[in-house]
């Protein structure tokens, strides 16, 4: 450890250096993270805290199936594919790490916020299915890793917003993509400029037969946005979509199937026919207003309406939900006064509700015998306040917080009556504060400290009550988790004047998060407990730096040691253990190498070694994967043409990428799910304007 922070201690020193060279010729500007402009303010190095932007031409060469293929190059986050095809493991700074197990955890993430267009898609109880996430269609990643439920509320132990392309100019696009394990996707894009806006609508086709027995995905999607001013400074941005997504689940494997046959299914995932078939719609409108000189409103409603179904556990599930909700945040700046003050006053609600209908399993179908019928109802909102102050140049202090409260209600019905015979309420409720400041020194690097924090409500399936509970279906021991966050970070942009390197973009992250009632599964996810205390440290690393004309370089580091301060269950005292499905260590680092035509991408993949369950017996080994792509574009009158290609894994590295958390203690364990051998893609662009 000594050596590691002298490394570390030796990077910052050789960034401060770099930050005090006086040939800058320019400002590198990173733009604004849309989904923070106005909860935490502006642009990258006016956030006190933690924030990574991907653009696309930080994917263009990837193959752009799951997340995985795009996001390794945010320090801080991990995702891990866990079928090859749509389902990923995704972390931010150990958040979500416990949502992978047997009882519905496919397809859904925990503990982080995702949002589309600024629009939410995780649910009031903070799961996240991400069927409305279309890579092909996506120009922007906006990621900010700091715990900041005290700004965005339930399940923000980080907040992600996938931002659909902007239309510059009117285009029409058409993209096709194939690759190994019947890999083929088609995209196309059309986007009309007029005078008071502009529109943009696209669609979206995937197939993949999969890698593994019982792992094909069929996808299909279309979506529309269009932003238009209705008055001088009002804008309204108007979302439409629906999307079907059809998943097969493979199952966990034991480490001798792993070791033998990893392309098999889990035998009883596969006689079930394990999946989940998803079709959602959804609406959207956002209202961005003056209200007057120095206000600021912004005003979003949506709905979703869904019908779900699942081969799972033994049941086929029908599911009819309704999700909607709204939000709006005031903010009122004032330059001229002292210490410009700006005050930012946000509230936001949203409600799902809906039926489900259990019925038997026959062959991995729907059986003709109705077993239960229930109601599952989740609120989730909040009021957040802020206030900054600027008492003197480039320095800022922040403070606020937020109130959050949470409520499910479970009601079931005898199959075929319609009277209620049991009904169940659980309600929750946490404030949140904040406090933040930040020092910019020469305008193109800054430096702050934040104390957040974070609250997250289980999600619906973790509340199920474990069998020694009688006449409740809401487990009422199960507590709301929540964090506190210390962090200080350096991050800064620097333009070179006749130097070999002519910009550079890094960060440097160093955090505390203390965790209460951390949420814990058991038996393979089939129930869940608080575990009393937890404590996360780490630091992250990252670097972007271009090199004359044709090599850029990209590096991320994270080490993150997370263990148990309190913990006691029916295993024994479990205190000082590491909490699983947490690595210490992974990385990314990457070469953009531009031979004209051409642009080569080689890339490493690295992920450490880390526990699968509590009692740290079950020990993932590390892995490290070399992906290599390339592209070349060209143009023909109006038409723009481009062609990318590409090797994952290339030398074929057997390895774990991901885990099913604390399976069931009966030996031989199944917990494993194995990582995408070697595999290939191509793809066609043809963009007309």
């Amino acid at each position: 450890m000594r050596k590691l922070s002298q490394i570390f201690l030796f990077f910052i020193l050789y960034q401060f250096v770099l930050s005090q060279q006086n040939d800058t010729i320019k400002t590198y500007y990173l733009g604004e993270v849309e989904v923070t402009a106005y909860r935490a303010g502006g642009e990258v190095l006016n956030l006190p805290m933690s924030v990574s932007l991907l653009d696309f031409s930080d994917f263009a060469l990837k193959r752009k199936m799951d997340l995985s293929d795009v996001m390794n190059f945010a320090p801080g986050i991990l995702v891990q594919s866990r079928s090859g095809g749509g389902d990923v493991r995704l972390t931010v700074r150990g958040f979500g790490a416990r949502g992978y197990g047997d009882k519905s955890n496919a397809g859904t993430i925990r503990g982080i916020k995702l949002l589309v267009d600024g629009f939410p898609i995780t649910e009031p109880d903070g799961r996240t299915s991400i069927d409305f996430v279309d890579l092909l269609s996506t120009e922007r990643i906006e990621i900010m890793r700091t715990n900041a439920s005290a700004l965005f509320g339930n399940a923000s132990g980080g907040i992600i917003n996938f931002e659909t392309f902007d239309v510059r100019n009117s285009f029409a696009e058409a993209i096709g993509m194939y690759g190994s394990f019947g890999l083929w996707q088609t995209n196309f894009k059309v986007g009309v400029k007029f005078e008071t806006g502009d529109a943009i609508l696209t669609g979206t086709i995937k197939n993949f037969d999969g890698w593994r027995q019982n792992s094909s995905n069929q996808k299909k999607q279309i979506y529309s946005v269009i932003k238009t001013r209705i008055a001088k400074e009002t804008q309204l941005k108007i979302i439409t979509g629906f999307v079907s997504n059809l998943f097969y689940i493979p199952g966990p494997l034991t480490i001798e199937q792993f070791n033998s046959s990893p392309a098999l299914a889990n035998q009883t995932y596969f006689n079930r026919k394990e999946r989940r078939y998803n079709r959602i719609g959804k609406i959207g409108l956002n209202l961005t207003s003056p209200l007057a000189k120095n206000h600021i409103f912004d005003l979003r409603i949506f709905f979703e309406p869904k019908v779900l179904q699942r081969s799972e556990r033994g049941t086929f599930r029908d599911f009819n939900r309704y999700f909607f909700g709204s939000g709006f945040t005031y903010q009122f700046y004032a330059d001229e006064i002292p210490f410009r003050p700006k005050f930012i006053l946000g509230y936001d609600d949203s409600y799902q509700d809906g039926t489900i209908l259990f019925y038997n399993l026959k062959d991995g179908e729907r059986g003709d015998s109705l077993r239960t019928n229930k109601r599952e109802g989740g609120r989730t909102g909040g009021f957040v306040l802020k206030l900054e102050l600027n008492p003197v140049n480039n320095f800022s202090i922040s403070f606020g917080g937020r109130y959050d409260f949470h409520n499910y209600i479970s009601e079931i019905y005898p199959a075929g009556i319609k009277r209620i015979t049991q009904k169940d309420v659980l309600r929750m409720s946490k404030f949140t504060p904040y406090f933040s400041m930040l020092f910019k020194a020469g305008g193109d690097n800054s430096v702050y400290f934040t104390l957040s924090g974070g609250v997250e409500a289980p999600a619906f399936n973790e509340v199920d009550p474990p069998p020694e509970l009688k006449d409740v279906s809401l487990n009422p021991l199960l507590k709301p988790m929540s964090s506190q966050t210390f962090e200080f970070g350096w991050k800064g942009v620097k333009a070179f004047k006749n130097s070999i390197m002519s910009n550079l973009i890094y960060s440097v992250s160093f955090f505390r998060i203390d965790v209460k009632n951390e949420i814990v599964p058991y038996n393979n996810g089939s129930w869940f407990f608080s575990a009393g205390e937890s404590r996360r440290y780490g630091i992250e690393i990252s670097n972007s730096a271009k090199f004359s004309t044709f090599i850029d370089f990209t590096f991320v580091l994270t080490y993150l040691s997370a263990k148990y301060l309190r913990y006691e269950n029916d295993l024994g005292n479990l205190s000082g253990k590491f909490v699983p499905g947490i690595p210490r260590l992974w990385g990314s680092a990457g070469l953009k190498i531009n031979l004209k035509p051409f642009v080569i991408n080689p890339e490493l993949i690295y992920v450490g070694r880390y526990f699968a369950d509590d009692l740290n017996e079950l020990e993932i080994s590390p892995y490290t994967l070399l992906n290599i792509s390339l592209g070349s574009e060209f143009s023909i009158s109006s038409i723009k043409a481009s062609i990318t290609a590409g090797i994952e894994n290339l030398f074929n590295k057997k390895y774990i990428s991901s885990v099913f958390i604390n399976p069931e203690r009966k030996q031989p364990y199944a917990y494993i799910e194995p990582g995408l051998p070697r595999n290939w893609f191509i793809s066609f662009s043809f963009v007309y304007f």
